[in-house]
């Protein structure tokens, strides 16, 4: 199952533990790799292939504690590498915020985390990685050795081949604590002034709107920037307790609790209880890096079928028509929108990567017919911005949008057909994309 609950299917399971075992697959037959399974869109599975899972292959292989250069297996997960490499005095940047996502996971959707303005995307972490495919054996890839199968892998969606280990470059820590510090905002217009204010200055950086308001206070929010305080040391606080969650438990409950009525009350009361906190607050590096851990039951309320998350990065000077376009859209569809949030990119465009420069906007909402519409209609929004829709997190993405937007889509497709001729590698995203 997706994580957005949209996409179910029956599929062979392998679970290897050897690398020799993931050899034995006859090296015709198709195959897909699945890490974690945190993925919004059918990335691990969904063409009728066997899936090989790679949750066994999660050791530290190495770690430089003077520069900071950690080798690791693809499965290791980024809960897993924050408690080894926090107490030697670093950490990840440019990650997601869920502590089983797996590193193999992050270089293949290429993630990014809470200011890619700084940090840019996970590609920019890896210095080196071990790619397995039964034609051509482990490659060892690097920005100088094999350096197009490199730039193809991250960001590749996982079709390339396996990821067997990376080598990654971490950030020196400078302490366990992150002080927040929360700016009110009046529209979502306010987002881009704002962002490009406290970029510059701030290690982490992110905004939360409420769309559940009209008039000309349509996405009213706040915007959250926040760096370490340094006085806090290196010592662990015993943060990494967590509730685990899967894409089947996520939609454990069978109806969604998220309607118009409930959304309206959900949104002003976590708006309510922010005004009403300190304006300063402080976190320990864990509860700020992994956000999610300990708020998975926000995901149960969208119950079995799911949710729609529809993130989009459009330039700049687009944002104030897309900020009027979306709020007649809402009027329009009636959806309610559980969670909007924005942050600033600044990066390069290429192949099918979520990258570039401008202003990333997230939108949550529970999935029915109506969500299909406003799905569709975000699509033509996008184009006409001449944004970019993020692949890994919508499970219904047209092929047709997805050429429209990115510029590298044949790039990427011939690129990838060259290496890999039988397309050996497959995926739900592969077969609706026509990869």
């Amino acid at each position: 199952m997706s994580f957005d609950g949209a996409v179910r299917r029956l599929e062979s399971v392998a679970r290897p533990d050897r690398y020799r075992q993931i050899e034995q697959l006859p090296p015709d037959a198709p195959r897909t790799v699945r890490g974690g399974g945190y993925s919004y869109a059918p990335a691990s599975f969904g063409a009728r292939t066997t899936v090989q899972r790679t949750r066994d292959f999660n050791r530290v292989l190495s770690l430089d504690p003077e520069n900071g250069i950690l080798e690791c297996e693809a499965g290791l997960t980024l809960g897993q590498l924050h408690s080894v490499a926090t107490p030697h005095g670093w950490y990840l940047p440019a990650q997601p915020g869920y502590p089983l996502i797996t590193i193999g996971g992050c270089i293949a959707a290429e993630a990014h985390g809470k200011n890619h303005f700084r940090d840019g995307t996970f590609r920019r972490r890896v210095l080196a990685l071990d790619l397995f495919h039964p034609a051509h054996g482990i490659l060892r890839l690097t920005r100088d050795s094999h350096a197009d199968l490199f730039e193809l892998t991250c960001g590749g969606l996982g079709l390339t081949g396996q990821i067997l280990s990376a080598t990654l470059a971490l950030d020196r820590l400078e302490g366990t604590r992150v002080e927040i510090r929360r700016v009110s905002l009046g529209r979502l217009e306010e987002a881009v002034p704002l962002l490009e204010q406290w970029a510059p200055k701030s290690r982490f950086l992110y905004t939360w709107h409420n769309l559940s308001v009209s008039g000309a206070s349509f996405g009213r929010g706040f915007l959250y920037t926040g760096d370490f305080r340094p006085e806090s040391g290196l010592a662990r606080d015993g943060g990494e307790r967590f509730t685990p969650i899967t894409a089947e438990d996520r939609g454990r409950w069978r109806v969604c609790l998220l309607n118009r009525a409930t959304t309206v009350l959900f949104n002003a009361a976590y708006e309510l209880a922010q005004r009403a906190s300190s304006r300063v607050r402080v976190l320990s590096l864990f509860e700020f890096l992994f956000p999610v851990a300990r708020k998975v039951a926000y995901y149960e309320l969208f119950g079995r079928k799911g949710l729609h998350e529809y993130q989009m990065l459009v330039p700049v000077e687009s944002f104030e028509d897309l900020a009027a376009t979306l709020r007649r859209g809402l009027m329009r569809f009636g959806v309610p929108i559980a969670l909007a949030s924005c942050k600033l990119f600044k990066g390069e465009r290429s192949l099918l990567r979520f990258d570039g420069t401008g202003i990333c906007l997230a939108l949550d909402f529970p999935r029915s017919s109506g969500s299909e519409r406003l799905a569709g209609f975000l699509d033509g929004v996008v184009r006409e911005a001449r944004g970019l829709p993020n692949i890994v997190k919508d499970s219904r993405l047209p092929r047709e949008t997805v050429e429209a937007c990115y510029p590298g889509y044949e790039s990427f497709r011939r690129s990838l057909r060259a290496f890999d001729p039988l397309r050996l590698y497959r995926s739900e995203i592969s077969e609706r994309l026509g990869l």
